[in-house]
């Protein structure tokens, strides 16, 4: 299992990136719920940054950053402004050719400590919400015994990833759910709207 900088932003260390991303130098401590590379493949389909900033002594959060990703190899991230646990926003990236580019999510989060919990519901324009997703983890040491208890439980964790996900299209597929075919995408801007 190996955490790359490659696998996030540009490839530069991801503390270094994040803090650029944010445009906020005063950030000192970022915390990041990803998904580990196995056997040198890794996918994320989101990955979570909690960026804290000194204030009177203490760390406070400054905002959070969610960077998506697709199938496609396209990867955009999104800066979720303030230090609130809740965020909303439109739909900047095709992650399924299931679901267009009118939507928003609806992000929640807990601050990291023992445990950690992330959700996105995904909100159509019609008021419906037609997914919703939820990450939880509980905190456990570092150490070569804790990686090999992870390895022998989840061994190929992106690759199931990967597979559920391309499983759950062709079940939408076979139900015959509309198709949105890919739209041009920009680095840095997203999908572009049609």
């Amino acid at each position: 299992m190996t955490l790359r900088d490659s696998d996030h932003f540009d490839g530069r260390p991801v503390k270094e990136a994040v803090i650029e991303f944010t445009g906020d130098p005063s950030i000192e401590r970022g915390l990041m719920l990803t998904q580990l590379r196995v056997l040198g493949y890794v996918f994320n389909p989101v990955s979570f940054f909690w960026c804290y900033r000194r204030a009177e002594g203490d760390l406070e959060l400054a905002c959070m950053v969610a960077e998506l990703s697709n199938t496609f190899g396209e990867r955009l991230p999104e800066l979720l402004h303030g230090p609130a646990l809740r965020y909303s926003h439109d739909k900047h990236l095709h992650v399924s050719p299931f679901f267009g580019l009118d939507q928003s999510y609806e992000y929640a989060f807990s601050q990291p400590g023992d445990e950690v919990w992330a959700r996105i519901h995904v909100h159509d324009r019609s008021g419906g919400t037609p997914m919703t997703a939820v990450l939880h983890g509980r905190r456990r040491e570092l150490t070569d015994a804790t990686l090999a208890r992870t390895l022998l439980r989840y061994p190929l964790q992106p690759l199931q990833v990967t597979a559920l996900t391309h499983w759950q299209a062709l079940r939408l597929w076979r139900k015959r759910v509309p198709f949105h075919h890919k739209p041009p995408f920009e680095p840095g801007k997203g999908s572009l709207r049609p």
